[in-house]
């Protein structure tokens, strides 16, 4: 046993060694953290892989990159991750630290703004007329990879001013017989194309439709089509001015006439010394009936109602034609209207007929005015939280002393208790101003509503556009929407607030958030409020629409049952446009199916009786066609969805109607049904069914349509 000894005395001397070293390792203290690279430079979208060292007190190092809590100090400039990675958002600059413990390494990274590094100038090249015009687009590509319009900031210059001249905005004019380079150029970057002018010279000029006939309201498209000493016959209705010889209509730069009284005017283009012109017919001949929507209504006495005037064409088209007839009251002591607006004042008890006509056409409802006292004033939405500089919109609901209920926006005064934290403006839209609480109130007949508002002390950051980018065709819509991000992380729609623009109104122009296009070619829209800005890129197709597509292709509904039909248009190069609110429709016989042409429901068609209609979808001399079957079904039934919700006080609840019919199918009926709440100081619902509450307690929440209701059951706590 003797040999255990020395083995015993090595595995003590082992021990006793890792020992030591244990209490050495243990004594090291963390004297500083290095973070590398310390002052790294990077453009928006990269990243920049960042690492901590740890230097200790035995004067070792170790890599504390994975362990160590990053942060950065300007998170819109760049953000980290726990790695220590960064990733470039915004130029500008952020403080990167990465601590262990009490000890804290720090590093600048510098976020670059992307630099311009090519322009292309489009078209690459072009051949015009000597006295015609052709617009450039300039387009640059950025370090980033990203691609923005420089049409209006680039400075553009014209090698051969003698032949062609170019405006700031890349308006290049043919003068004189010759070539030149139009160039377009940022900084140190330039891009060109080529412009050739030849010496044909404009003879003539042809507009068509030749004497056209459009009922009021309708829109016209006008060609101009010039003819040239060498032969050539180019489409010029965008070099022309245009013009109309009076208010029986307007027409825009793009030569789209508004038909706006009946009667005769003459469409003139003018090119130079060069003139065309052709008549344009407004008449209300092929209006065959006008239906006024409300029917039988009941007001009390000094409030208001407005009345909807539909207009039914021969064509089987319809539209909304309020402000085009002239409305009466056949007893003004009892209620009042007239001219184009179709707003009713309710002056004494009785009945009175308001009647609404255009030329030989018209229709009457009959209006009842009651002596009802208002007994409350219930004023929606309430309890809501907004940003400064964001505006939101107030609802009033009068009840009554004989239980009626009525909207009362029309007669409402509208005040606020606070006007430094938010106005509010006699349509019932409120400003915020500054941060703060102030109470929305409704006045009327000595009865006073109100909603809590609350002004937040977050600011506006930034603002997006949607859609980003956008393709239509001459004369259609696109909305846009914009949306603010403030600085506690919330946001808000802000389109009603901001200030819109088109960097080009040849090509659109806009009216709040909605651009029309006039002209082929590229413009930028722009939403701004107060400093910030932000931009979508709109192109108006310039190639011809070959062909429209209706869907559904073929379908069936019961009568007085409505179907939204869709229109998709697909031009010559391929590229498709929704074309369903810029389409003018019809339902041929329009005794079997009727089809809306007005904005907020257009292709919307009704089932009238059984039968089989076509419905037809026009535009720019394309048109598509769909089939519509309409049966004697019967609406047996209505689900209310959801059935009986529960929400808190100031929360909003979507509801949805679903039809049952005799033949066992199922409709979705929304947007088609009647919504109504039994209590107006408990819950006010909308015509699509969305309700917003303005009290505690339980109200029944129906849908009726044709005579058949379903029933949910709303409490709010």
């Amino acid at each position: 046993m003797t040999w255990l000894r020395p083995v015993l005395a090595v595995v003590l001397l082992v021990l006793l060694i890792a020992c030591g070293g244990s209490s050495k390792q243990s004594s090291l203290t963390l004297l500083s953290v290095l973070i590398t690279p310390a002052n790294p430079s990077i453009p928006p979208g990269a990243t920049q892989q960042f690492s901590a060292m740890g230097k200790y007190s035995d004067g070792s190092s170790q890599d504390l990159t994975s362990t160590a809590i990053w942060n950065s100090s300007n998170p819109t400039v760049a953000s980290i991750a726990p790695a220590g990675r960064a990733t470039a958002k915004a130029a500008g600059t952020s403080s990167i630290t990465a601590a262990i413990g009490s000890k804290t390494g720090s590093a600048v990274l510098t976020v670059t703004a992307p630099v311009l590094v090519s322009i292309a100038v489009s078209p690459a090249t072009a051949t015009i007329a000597a006295g015609l015009s052709q617009q450039f687009t300039a387009t640059g590509t950025l370090s980033d990879g990203s691609m923005q319009n420089l049409t209006a900031s680039a400075t553009w210059k014209s090698s051969a001013s003698p032949v062609a001249m170019v405006s700031t905005t890349g308006l290049a004019q043919g003068v004189a017989v010759g070539t030149s380079t139009i160039t377009a150029m940022s900084g140190t970057i330039s891009g060109t194309a080529n412009l050739t002018v030849t010496a044909a010279l404009l003879t003539s000029i042809s507009v068509t439709p030749a004497n056209a006939s459009v009922p009021l309201g309708i829109l016209q498209q006008f060609t101009a089509t010039g003819t040239y000493s060498d032969g050539t016959m180019p489409d010029i209705s965008n070099q022309v001015t245009w013009s109309s010889s009076s208010t029986i209509a307007s027409i825009s730069a793009a030569g789209i006439a508004t038909a706006r009284n009946l009667g005769d005017t003459t469409i003139k283009a003018v090119l130079g010394s060069i003139s065309g012109a052709t008549g344009l017919n407004v008449n209300a001949a092929s209006l065959s009936s006008i239906t006024i929507v409300d029917e039988n209504i009941i007001i009390a006495q000094n409030t208001s109602h407005r009345f909807t005037a539909i207009g039914l064409f021969n064509d089987g088209g319809t539209r909304d034609i309020s402000g085009n007839v002239t409305w009466t009251s056949s007893t003004p002591a009892v209620a009042t209207i007239s001219g184009h607006s179709p707003i009713a004042k309710g002056v004494a008890t009785g009945s009175t007929t308001i009647r609404a006509a255009l030329g030989l056409v018209s229709a009457s409802v009959t209006l009842t005015v009651t002596n009802a006292l208002i007994q409350s004033i219930s004023v929606t939405p309430t309890g809501r939280t907004i940003a400064p500089t964001t505006a939101i919109g107030f609802v009033a609901t009068g009840t009554f002393n004989d239980s009626t209920i009525q909207p009362l926006n029309l007669d409402v005064s509208w005040s606020s208790s606070n006007t430094g934290v938010a106005t509010i403006s006699g349509a019932g839209l409120a400003q915020a101003i500054t941060q703060g609480a102030t109470n929305i109130h409704a006045s009327f007949g000595g009865v006073i509503g109100s909603a809590a508002l609350t002004v937040s002390t977050a600011t506006l950051t930034s603002i997006a556009i949607t859609p980003a980018t956008a393709l239509i065709a001459p004369a259609s819509t696109q909305g846009f929407s914009a949306t603010g991000k403030f600085s506690d992380g919330s946001s808000q729609p802000i389109a009603s607030i901001a200030a819109w623009s088109s960097s080009d109104t040849t090509v659109a122009t806009m009216n709040g958030a909605q651009a029309t296009g006039q002209s082929a070619g590229t413009t930028t829209i722009t939403a701004q409020v107060g400093s910030f800005s932000a931009t979508a890129d709109l192109v108006v197709a310039a190639s011809p629409l070959a062909s429209i597509l209706i869907a559904p292709a073929v379908t069936s509904i019961p009568q007085d049952i409505g179907v939204p039909f869709t229109a998709t248009g697909t031009f010559a190069d391929g590229t498709t446009q929704v074309l369903t609110g810029a389409a003018t429709w019809t339902s041929s016989p329009a005794s079997v199916a009727s089809i809306s042409n007005i904005s907020a429901s257009k292709g919307l068609a009704t089932g009238v009786a059984p039968g089989q209609a076509t419905i037809t979808a026009a535009f720019g001399g394309a048109v598509g066609v769909a089939t519509l079957n309409v049966d004697d079904a019967i609406l047996t039934s209505i689900d209310v969805a959801p059935s009986n919700p529960n929400i808190a006080l100031g929360a909003q609840v979507q509801f949805a109607a679903s039809g049952h019919f005799s033949d066992g199918t199922t409709l979705v009926l929304t947007r088609q049904v009647k919504w109504e709440s039994s209590d107006a100081t408990i819950a006010v619902i909308t015509s699509t069914g969305t309700t917003s509450t303005a009290g505690v307690g339980t109200a029944a929440i129906t849908a009726t349509l044709n005579g058949v209701s379903g029933i949910a059951t709303l409490t709010v706590h």
